[in-house]
């Protein structure tokens, strides 16, 4: 019967060179103890273990390094022919040259296929400069169809490399422990033109750096590569849940995938990035169709880099830290550009089409009508945005009474941090509801009632260095309208672009600029105005004029106002300007040769507010 694996350490001293033979050929595994070794942490072992990795490959079965150090002065390799390797102990590489220190698998056009290598551990005695990509703690070549685990690679400039050389690395499954201090900690690799590396699948990995370790250096977690002219369509690898701390510091970059391939479907899933720089990953060259689903980073301002010399791009980061839900909601309003879109309501207000103006001063007001302005001082206009005074904003009015969740977004000038997010809630009656536990709720900041404004304001600026900029606001049951954006609180902002995101499923009214509703009028957020009357024309004479006076609520001098009649003849003249606040006075003269008398006719009356120049 052979031994069981858990009986291996048990070695018999006394058998003689036939019975150990023997004893070796009939067991499960070949350990290094059955060639002297001894995993003290101070013996060179490598040549102990080298005999029984070649006696492993040579008889077809499991290697086995059991508990203790054991030191190797240079490479050892597992050949194709063993069926695997079992690690309780650690490896540890004693030498100095760059060398790949544990070889698993055979190169050229052998196919490693259904191995198993478990608990990999191997670690460097001096921590590696990272000058030299021969410096690799382990390499598994051109495995199929097989399971590796890695508990622990240390201190080397390539931690480890997946090598697909003479023919492929691929349908294999890869479980990832602690890969630390390496410059590239994981490396996906093809050697030639006839090799390949895909189709993959990595569960876990701690990709990390210690603080200060060659802090100068660039670090990457995971590599996919080649060498000059060798297979570079690397595609379907697909990792779950990594970890990257790789300790970006100063000048150096710290990205948690490299891509130099022109493969595709690269899948990295529920990604932690701490310490890293503001990438998920850097393109070189082709690659295409990968996704970076990012759980938790530093800063949600995460990108891919593409570099000079990549040509193709199609990649998406999904960043689900802070507010996840704006990544996935439906469009709803906004505004890109609020300069071109500025518009001069009286000679000393300034509007935003598509927005209310927002004043947060004391107020008396306890009405929804009376809070949304279409135009306030204290707003001025640069070459690029709108300005908006310490207690000045901009936002929407919204239908909440269904649908309790949007999401604001908002563009400073120059991309810069502050503004705070503002909300007043509404019963259904359109009255104020003043500090009402449970009206409102932030993703990011604790909203902060301000009783002389009616108002709730943000905790903090929306900025980058509180990971706040993006911002989901839930309102309460009670709440059926609401009022919400960006405010000056802290002193001027200059705002670009404001947008309004609500859930994919839903689609709740936003009211700036509509005239009515439940009696109550919305005038903010429109550069234009009309009005119908009735009107009866007297007897007119050629020449002759008449004048009548519309009622258009907004309208004010300076504003743009023209006039149409719905009228059986082409000879009558019409005038219009704005003669008072929401007055036009529209003339109306007889240009033709003859007297007549029409018929009472519809009178349309439209006033647009000038745009600022």
């Amino acid at each position: 019967m052979p031994a069981r694996i858990d009986d291996l350490l048990v070695l018999n001293a006394n058998l003689n060179k036939t019975d150990f033979a023997k004893y070796l050929r009939d067991r499960e595994a070949v350990l290094p103890n059955d060639f002297g070794g001894l995993g003290d942490g101070v013996a060179d072992d490598r040549t102990a273990i080298q005999a029984a990795f070649d006696r492993a490959g040579a008889d077809q079965k499991f290697a086995m390094i059991p508990p203790g150090t054991w030191n190797v002065s240079g490479t050892v390799t597992l050949p194709g022919g063993a069926r695997g390797l079992i690690m309780q102990g650690t490896i540890r590489y004693t030498g100095t040259a760059p060398t790949s220190v544990l070889v698993l698998g055979d190169g050229g056009t052998v196919r490693n296929a259904e191995k198993l290598y478990t608990g990999l551990n191997v670690i460097r005695q001096t921590l590696s400069d990272w000058s030299s990509e021969a410096d690799i703690g382990i390499t598994v070549r051109n495995v199929d169809a097989s399971q590796i685990e890695l508990r622990r690679v240390e201190g080397f400039t390539i931690g480890m490399r997946t090598l697909g050389d003479g023919r492929g690395v691929e349908d294999s499954t890869f479980t990832l422990g602690r890969i630390v201090n390496n410059r590239i900690g994981l490396d996906i690799w093809c050697a030639t033109a006839t090799a390949w590396n895909t189709s993959i699948r990595y569960y876990g990995g701690h990709f990390a750096q210690a603080t200060g370790v060659n802090a100068a250096q660039d670090r990457f977690g995971v590599r996919f590569g080649n060498e000059p002219g060798a297979y570079t369509n690397h595609n379907r690898h697909v990792f779950d849940a990594p970890n990257f701390e790789l300790r970006q510091a100063g000048s150096n970059i710290a990205i948690p995938f490299l891509n130099q391939t022109s493969g595709s479907a690269i899948i990295a899933r529920n990604m932690r990035m701490e310490a890293c720089s503001p990438m998920a990953a850097r393109h070189t060259a082709g690659a295409q169709d990968c996704e970076y689903d990012i759980a938790w980073t530093n800063t949600y301002l995460v990108g891919i880099d593409y570099t000079a010399t990549a040509n193709r791009c199609g990649n998406a980061v999904i960043n689900r830290h802070r507010a996840p839900a704006s990544r996935f909601q439906r469009f709803l309003a906004g505004v890109p550009n609020t300069r071109a879109a500025a518009f001069r309501q009286s000679a000393t207000e300034i509007g935003v089409e598509g927005l209310a103006m927002i004043s947060t001063a004391t107020t008396s007001a306890t009405f929804l009508a009376d809070f949304s302005f279409n135009g306030l001082d204290d707003v001025a206009v640069t070459d690029r945005a709108v300005t908006l005074g310490a207690q000045r904003g901009l936002g929407w009015v919204l239908d909440v009474s269904q649908v309790k969740e949007v999401a604001v977004a908002h563009w400073l000038n120059g991309n810069a941090s502050g503004g705070r997010l503002f909300a007043r809630c509404f019963d259904g009656a359109g009255t104020i509801r003043e500090n009402i536990a449970g009206d409102v709720l932030a993703s990011i900041t604790t909203m902060v009632w301000s009783a002389p404004g009616k108002v709730w304001t943000a905790g903090a600026p929306m900025d980058d260095a509180n990971l706040n900029r993006r911002q989901t606001l839930r309102f309460g049951p009670a709440v059926a309208w609401a009022q919400l954006g960006i405010v000056g609180f802290d002193g001027p902002v200059e705002v670009q672009a404001l947008r309004l995101f609500g859930l994919p499923e839903a689609a709740p009214p936003v009211l700036n600029g509509t005239p009515l509703l439940s009696g109550l009028v919305f005038g903010s957020g429109r550069r234009e105005f009309a009005a119908e009357v009735s009107w009866d024309l007297p007897n007119l004479a050629p020449g002759a004029t008449a004048l009548i006076d519309v009622t258009v609520s907004g309208a004010r001098a300076g504003d743009l106002a023209q006039a149409a009649l719905v009228s059986s003849t082409r000879f009558i003249e019409l005038d219009a300007a704005v003669w008072s606040n929401n007055t036009v006075r529209v003339m109306a003269r007889n240009i033709s040769a003859a007297t007549f008398d029409l018929a009472a006719a519809t009178l349309s009356v439209g006033v647009a507010k000038r745009r600022v120049p």
